[in-house]
């Protein structure tokens, strides 16, 4: 009806409230009717009543409780029909509990034989799945069961057939893909018939070196294309997973590149940047495009973009089985960088397509929540919001023998999903590591649930970003203050903290512990997010040379390998790369990518790096039945007149056959002399062989690290 507006919301699980505008006058008694399924017709009381000049508000109440998987329409006689609107029943406080649905089979369940579609659609009065079949399209009813799940079996062969779902919640039909799919087609346009079995079939190969707790690990971050793509390598399949298959491959310098770069430096896993299906790469012509991959449109399917044959469903999932495989061959685990804290642009996702007002939280006024500043705040709380990112870990653990997780803005989750989460995947692989970006974020979620590092303490066993030990070592990480000086720059103001910061923030000294143990700090001075720590320094410190400006990064690289906790390197980080000083490169071509050309310029440095890694690794041996994250309680530490910092153990029953070891530090710009209490091994290089320099009045140079050790 023209100058009319008519709606009708379903508020609580019996009353409806309608509101009308128009410029129609009403009658004094006007009669609503509820309609059914198109037949069942019953009169609704009126409750309440209020209007004001055009605009009425009507509180109806049902003669009987609303039924889901039913379609309802409001009738006012001489008005338009409107469908109830029944989005914020996902409020209502007993939804979670009744239609939460414990199964294991959401998603499209392939055999050779048949294929089960399952999706959970609550709301849904009815779903059609739609699926192409000889190049044709047919569409196929499916039933409601228990917890509003619908299903349909199809018989025959569908494998790498595609699918949409049409979901009809409140008389509106969407078409979408589907939120529990493990396959997607080209540039996700559908989902896709997957055998999830053939990608079991992939041999599993355990790394024959253990990492029995986090502190073992030393992690390097990087992105498949990134890392990959230079032409400055004669690596084959630039930009894909199987890029990491290729051994052998070389620098224009002869130099290690791809996989055996990272085997050179001695890292036990390697973090790459996301790989479940994002928004923002065209699949078959990267060259105009590019993401990080912080855009998420599915918690199962797998990127295509890093594919050999993005069109062949099954491609992208035995391509990157393969590369986790060849990875684990050769001593390297992988982590998944994962996003689970929000989707891109929700209102077309499949997660709200098909339960409306479910996955995302909203504010108090109704708006959805984004503290992400990146996407739509998801609602981990939430049961299946939940159960959709368990499932997703057990996916990857289980199926593509994912070694971990790092978990993006993971301050903006839930501590019960993550713990969860973490239980399971430890069930699945005993050595699996998490960690995540625990900033406190966003105020729909109360302090005391939110995954964040000041909660560290509920979360054992879990790791969390030290952002303290970053500012501190690093200095101002963010525009506003990106020429204040860290320590390595040449700010010694907070040295006090250093020892804090040396054994993972487990002490009481100066502050409060972050972490119950080492075990929980991720040590790091530089991420993917943010200016390069060469670019930062070029702030800060942008009166040195660039020679100067390297060495401070080098230094910075050592004191992050040496420190108690998680070791992190962020791919270029050992060469001082830079990013042409910008900071938020998240879909910037090229600037991002491996310089490969630099590594054969500045390979001493990574030589370098390589050693104190190998340092690292070997450390618990002069240690004899002590575990790594045992260690840092045995150092103690001294602030020498000349500005030298020692860290040093002489606990001759733990260290047997060994006595003493020692740690210098020269974070000047001169060389620096000292004197010891007698004669020590001084490790130059610990991976070379050679004969032993011993020390006892030495020198130091400008912003170095030594390591000492003295035997009985």
């Amino acid at each position: 009806m023209k100058n009319t507006y008519f709606q009708a919301n379903l508020v609580s699980p019996n009353r409806i409230n309608v509101l009308l505008f128009t410029s129609v006058v009403l009658p004094n008694n006007p009669v609503f009717y509820l309609e059914k399924d198109g037949c069942h017709e019953t009169k609704l009381k009126i409750n309440k009543h209020v209007s004001s000049t055009s605009v009425s508000i009507y509180e109806l109440e049902m003669s009987e409780p609303f039924e889901y998987g039913h379609a309802y329409v409001v009738v006012l006689e001489g008005f338009n029909r409107i469908n109830v609107d029944i989005s914020d029943a996902t409020d209502f406080p007993e939804f979670d509990e009744t239609f939460y649905y414990d199964g294991d089979d959401l998603g499209a369940i392939y055999s050779k034989e048949e294929t089960k579609f399952n999706v959970w659609a609550p709301l849904a009065s009815e779903v059609i799945v739609k699926i192409e079949e000889k190049g044709v399209f047919t569409y196929h009813r499916m039933i409601r069961t228990d917890k509003g799940v619908y299903r349909i079996t199809l018989k025959g062969d569908h494998l790498g057939q595609r699918y949409h779902y049409l979901v009809t919640n409140s008389g509106i039909r969407s078409e979408t893909n589907d939120p529990w799919g493990k396959g997607v087609s080209f540039n996700s346009e559908y989902s896709a018939v997957v055998d999830i079995e053939q990608i079991k079939a992939i041999k599993n190969v355990k790394p024959e070196n253990k990492v029995e707790r986090n502190a073992d690990a030393i992690v390097y971050e990087a992105c498949i294309r990134d890392f990959t793509e230079d032409k400055n390598t004669n690596i084959v399949n630039k930009g894909k997973f199987l890029a990491l298959t290729e051994d052998g491959k070389k620098t224009v310098g002869g130099n290690p590149a791809g996989i055996d770069y990272l085997k050179y430096l001695g890292i036990t896993h390697l973090q790459i940047l996301p790989v479940m299906d994002f928004y923002g790469n065209d699949d078959k012509d990267i060259s105009k495009s590019y993401n990080w991959g912080y855009n998420p449109i599915s918690f199962f399917a797998v990127e295509g973009s890093y594919s050999t044959k993005p069109e062949d469903p099954m491609n992208r999932l035995i391509e990157f089985k393969t590369m986790v495989e060849h990875l684990h061959k050769n001593n390297i685990r992988v982590i998944m960088d994962v996003v689970y804290n929000h989707l891109y642009e929700f209102m077309y996702t499949s997660f709200e397509k098909v339960v409306p007002h479910y996955f995302y939280r909203r504010r108090s006024n109704g708006l959805q929540a984004c503290a992400s500043g990146c996407g739509d705040d998801y609602a981990s709380e939430k049961l299946m919001a939940r159960k959709a990112v368990l499932e997703s870990l057990k996916y990857f653990t289980e199926v593509f023998d994912i070694d971990g997780y790092r978990f993006d803005l993971m301050g903006l989750m839930d501590i019960d999903t993550v713990n969860q989460g973490f239980a399971l995947c430890k069930s699945i692989k005993d050595d699996v590591i998490f960690y995540g970006e625990g900033w406190n974020m966003g105020i729909e979620l109360p302090f005391d649930k939110k995954a964040c590092s000041e909660n560290a303490d509920k979360m054992p066993g879990i790791g969390f970003f030290n952002d303290l030990y970053r500012d501190i070592l690093r200095g101002g990480n963010f525009r506003d203050n990106i020429h204040t000086k860290g320590f390595v720059g040449g700010n010694f103001s907070n040295n006090g903290y250093l020892d804090y910061l040396f054994k993972g923030s487990t002490s009481d000294n100066p502050i409060r512990h972050r972490f119950l143990d080492c075990n929980q700090s991720l040590n790091y001075v530089e991420c993917h997010d943010n200016n390069t720590l060469y670019d930062k320094l070029t702030f800060s410190n942008g009166y040195e040379s660039k020679d100067t400006l390297l060495k401070r990064v080098e230094f910075a690289n050592k004191m992050v390998i040496l420190s108690f906790g998680i070791g992190f390197i962020h791919m270029g980080q050992e060469i001082g790369q830079s990013k042409s000083g910008l900071d938020n490169t998240y879909n910037v071509l090229k600037v991002n990518n491996m310089n490969w050309k630099l590594v054969d310029e500045r390979f001493d440095m990574v030589s370098r790096l390589a050693s104190t890694i190998y340092f690292r690794k070997k450390m618990v041996s002069y240690f004899p039945g002590s575990r790594f994250d045992e260690i840092p309680q045995l150092f103690k530490v001294q602030y020498w007149n000349n500005s030298m910092i020692a860290y040093y153990v002489d606990d001759e029953e733990k260290m047997k056959p060994y006595k003493k070891i020692a740690v210098l530090l020269n974070p000047t710009l001169e060389k620096k002399t000292y004197e010891l209490d007698d004669y020590y091994k001084l490790l130059v290089d610990v991976k070379a062989k050679g004969e032993d320099i011993m020390m006892k009045n030495g020198i130091i140079p400008p912003l170095s690290v030594q390591i000492l050790i003295k035997k009985e």
